[in-house]
């Protein structure tokens, strides 16, 4: 898609006339005051300042929606996660009650071969690690072995 440079002046113009916030890029912005001001009685096939206001207004509406999406999916999210934190601490216990249960009871062995193959309950998974690193591993410096050719083993 073409995209004009826009001039310092349109720039100015659609910076001052939008939120931080606006999903439609300065640009395009600056295309949309264009045609607003200087193309306001020009019309092209399917393009005026009419119609492109509108499929900005559209995407401004459908970005409202993004974010009323993502607020919605992070208090699930944190609903689930402090259901599972509910649910992993009952079992810890459902699993130190059924210990206790099957010591007290030794002729119960099915409990008590049960309770040795359980795995203990998982604590929940954090959603960012803040031990985990990102990214490439360091680079290894192996300087010794670097400086430690000869010129002649160097260059031969």
């Amino acid at each position: 898609m073409f995209m004009p440079t826009p001039t310092p002046s349109l720039s100015l113009v659609a910076a001052e006339s939008s939120s931080e916030h606006d999903p439609v890029p300065v640009e395009i912005r600056a295309v949309i005051d264009l045609f607003t001001t200087h193309l306001a009685k020009v019309s092209f096939p399917d393009v005026d300042a009419a119609s492109l206001r509108k499929h900005a207004d559209e995407l401004r509406a459908a970005a409202k929606h993004v974010a009323v999406a993502r607020e919605a999916l992070a208090t699930a999210l944190a609903a689930t996660e402090a259901r599972l934190a509910s649910l992993t601490e009952a079992a810890s216990r459902a699993v130190a009650y059924a210990r206790i249960y099957g010591e007290a009871h030794p002729e119960r062995q099915a409990i008590v071969a049960a309770l040795a193959d359980l795995a203990p309950p998982a604590a929940p998974a954090q959603s960012a690690s803040p031990g985990k690193r990102r990214g490439r591993p360091p680079k290894k410096h192996e300087s010794a072995e670097l400086f430690d050719a000869t010129p002649s083993e160097a260059h031969a």
